[in-house]
């Protein structure tokens, strides 16, 4: 008999229930068998928990949907790694919800922070972001606004000052003073990024501005209407729709720049992120607030579904 793990599928929005599955006996080549320790929330998974995104294959696959982990290595068919060692970064296939997945070496690297799993996941989120910030270039004084203060609008911000940036606002409904706390923000301001948008002088409108809410086209379009004449929108995280009705022609008239894109060279900037982490140990601890058990996957993601000041980073933990 063939060796089984347990997994979680989505029997219906925001509904989980735990499944058996075989444990993978044998990988391509490039490819890893690893033990899930430990596993994040991320804003591109919600779509799919709440039902508006079914993932490749049809619904109801077990392990969808999560791709940022922290595990150990079963089984090695990529030269760089071997059994037992401890990797951080993406499960290639979104399908980590469970004991043990499949992932292609390219896209972890070995954990070299000394830290507990839940806090190593946030190298993944931080390689993520490098990848935005080389694609923007240097800072050089320039400055920022964000569109959504959750953990990643917290992250961009400290990365974006650590990395050059001048006066750094942040835009945000709910109330972030408290989670913003001794963080580079310049200004916070509580408003809707529509509202922000319409209402913003053209000397505060930012050289950049980083949308970090994502999975909806308004908050890109109230981006496009803040920045700056010849900035930068950068729209960040992985796009729900096919297709965005976006404000072309003021954004044209405004020689503006819309800057997109995944993270292509992981281990590099995993890498990088490890580097900064571990010269930076307060950061992960200051962006994850909610580790909770694997049994409690529901609760998870409901609260990552439902975002609130105190609330950063949700993550999910293995015994």
């Amino acid at each position: 008999m063939s060796e089984t793990t347990w997994a979680y599928r989505l029997s219906a929005p925001y509904r989980f229930e735990r499944v058996e599955i075989p444990v993978p006996s044998t990988v391509a080549e490039g490819e890893l068998v690893v033990d899930l320790t430990a596993g994040a929330v991320c804003g591109s998974d919600l779509p799919f928990a709440k039902g508006a995104l079914i993932p490749a294959g049809g619904p109801g696959q077990p392990g969808r949907p999560m791709h940022e982990v922290v595990g150990v290595v079963r089984a090695s068919a990529h030269p760089d790694f071997v059994a037992g060692d401890r990797v951080v970064g993406w499960a290639s296939n979104w399908d980590a919800l469970c004991g043990v997945f499949v992932t292609h070496g390219d896209q972890v690297s070995k954990v070299r922070m000394d830290t507990s799993d839940a806090l190593a996941t946030v190298a993944q989120s931080v390689a993520c972001l490098f990848t935005v910030f080389d694609r923007l270039g240097p800072l050089d004084g320039r400055s920022v606004g964000i569109i959504g203060v959750g953990p990643f609008g917290l992250m961009t911000a400290i990365l974006a000052k650590h990395l050059g940036a001048g006066r750094i606002v942040g835009v945000d409904p709910l109330d972030r003073v408290a989670d913003a706390e001794g963080l580079p923000f310049d200004d916070l301001i509580a408003k809707n990024s529509r509202i922000w948008a319409q209402d913003i002088a053209d000397e505060d409108r930012p050289d950049i501005v980083i949308e970090m809410v994502g999975h909806q086209a308004s908050t890109v379009a109230d981006a496009m209407n803040a920045v700056a004449k010849h900035g930068t929108v950068v729209a960040f995280g992985v796009p729900d729709d096919d297709w965005y009705a976006l404000p072309m022609r003021s954004f044209f008239r405004r020689n503006g720049t819309l800057v997109t894109g995944v993270t292509c060279h992981h281990r590099a900037m995993l890498e990088k992120a490890q580097d900064y982490l571990i010269d930076n140990p307060w950061f992960a601890e200051r962006i994850v607030t909610d580790v909770v058990p694997i049994d409690q996957v529901e609760a998870a993601f409901a609260a990552a579904c439902q975002p609130k000041p105190g609330q950063r980073k949700v993550v999910l933990s293995v015994p």
